[in-house]
């Protein structure tokens, strides 16, 4: 072993200080305590930053697909032929077109933008973010009406899609309806860029819609600004004729998606270009890899002062253990068994604070989100907006590479914060320490 068993028991027996040694295992104990803060604060983090990107991912995959198909300016033809080769290759689950495009809705006195999607009605049952609150199963429509919960706590009529498809009829987020003011069986006014002409001149496209059902994802950006009806409806609204704005490509959830991109060009061939999740969303998923990035150092400069705070406490240490130290040298300890002693004290400090930060940063990042509605509760403070943030609900995804990764490196830097003092206490002469006690 690295360490002899006089070694590990000297060691930890000089980590039990003495009454008149007390100071020495304060400063200890709060080194320690620093590291296990240090850690545990960088594997909370670590774990929330994980999870919002994965979520992120996880919901606009869910409700946009990994991969898209367009075509010119114009459109898409979405030809049978097209469709049947999408679905062909291996690791697609669905492919399904959508034609999209900016509007403005108008319900009464209140205007806002919103991004209207067409879609036809058997495609929009199947996409599970999507009709989940409406006519989900019941643990499933419990869970995601449960993240547009009404701010007065008043029940919610969510509506139902039998509906849909019938005359102009639409599908609306939750936190759209709120901000209108709709409820399922209202009216709202479409209007489209798209222009007409009239006999009083060239007028804009719009159309009343009625709302038949309403829907929450759980991420903002899509509950409030999203408005879903059918195909044929929005293509008219847009003047798109027979074509589509884009093919959405669903993959397995084991996929690779480089690999799967270069399938679906293969099967698209000159007839559209092919992007992936990643180039639809490039600024705003960069964005969080940079702040995770920035996130991590910032953090673990906090574990590594912990760690150093070694250094203050097992100098003072080799200092009170002076005579000690000579008497072990003339007893036959090598220079290498001293330095060995205290190196295993620093890693000691080092190791538990590590454990006990690992301990505490898994047991907060689990129940992150039960402490944030405990908090907002109590203290009546907002410290997670969906409003800034898009999601319901604060996730949290733990990586358990990266947290041997904040393990090691807090243990690391107290093995490195140890060589000064260790060195020291190994250089120590006998005969000059005997002679000052």
């Amino acid at each position: 072993m690295a360490f002899a068993a006089v070694e590990r028991f000297i060691a930890f027996r000089y980590l039990r200080a003495r009454r008149e040694e007390g100071f020495i295992s304060v400063i200890a104990g709060f080194s320690l305590v620093g590291i296990a803060l240090g850690v545990g604060t960088l594997i909370v983090v670590m774990a929330v930053m994980n999870g919002f990107q994965r979520e992120m991912l996880r919901q606009m995959a869910g409700i946009s697909g990994q991969l898209g198909v367009q075509g010119t300016r114009e459109g898409l033809v979405a030809t049978p032929d097209l469709i049947a080769r999408l679905r062909a290759v291996p690791g697609v689950t669905a492919a399904t077109p959508s034609a999209e495009g900016q509007v403005i809705a108008v319900a009464g006195d209140k205007v806002r933008g919103v991004l209207l999607r067409g879609m036809t009605p058997e495609d929009f049952r199947a996409r599970l973010p999507l009709s989940a609150a409406i006519e989900g199963p019941p643990a499933v429509r419990d869970r995601y009406r449960g993240l547009c919960r009404s701010e007065d706590g008043k029940p919610t009529d969510w509506g139902t899609l039998d509906g849909f498809g019938d005359d102009f009829t639409v599908v609306v987020g939750k936190r759209f309806a709120d901000l209108m003011g709709l409820k399922v069986g209202d009216r709202l006014q479409l209007v489209s860029p798209v222009s007409v002409a009239t006999p009083l001149g060239v007028m804009p496209r719009s159309a009343s819609a009625r709302v038949t059902a309403i829907f929450c994802a759980g991420m903002y950006d899509y509950d409030s600004n999203f408005v879903y009806a059918p195909l044929v409806d929005v293509q008219r609204m847009l003047n798109l004729g027979g074509k589509v704005s884009t093919i959405e490509v669903f993959l397995d959830e084991n996929a690779r998606v480089p690999d799967q991109r270069r399938l679906v060009i293969q099967a698209v061939g000159s007839q559209g270009w092919v992007f992936d999740w990643s180039q639809a969303n490039y600024g705003f998923f960069a964005a969080i890899q940079s702040q995770s990035n920035v996130l991590f150092v910032v953090l673990t400069m906090i574990v590594l002062v912990a760690a150093f705070n070694i250094v203050s406490s097992l100098v003072m240490l080799v200092r009170t253990k002076t005579a000690d130290i000579a008497i072990l040298r003339t007893m036959g300890a090598t220079r290498g068994a001293i330095l060995r002693l205290f190196l295993l004290d620093g890693l000691a400090i080092g190791g538990i604070g590590a454990a006990v930060g690992v301990a505490l940063g898994l047991a907060f990042a689990l129940n992150i989100e039960a402490i944030r509605q405990w908090l907002q509760h109590t203290f009546g403070l907002v410290l997670f907006d969906e409003t800034l943030y898009l999601l319901a609900e604060m996730p949290s995804h733990i990586t358990w590479q990266e947290v041997a990764t904040i393990a090691g490196m807090a243990v690391v830097f107290a093995l490195v914060a140890s060589l000064y003092p260790a060195a020291r206490a190994a250089r120590l002469d006998p005969v000059e320490g005997l002679r000052r006690e």
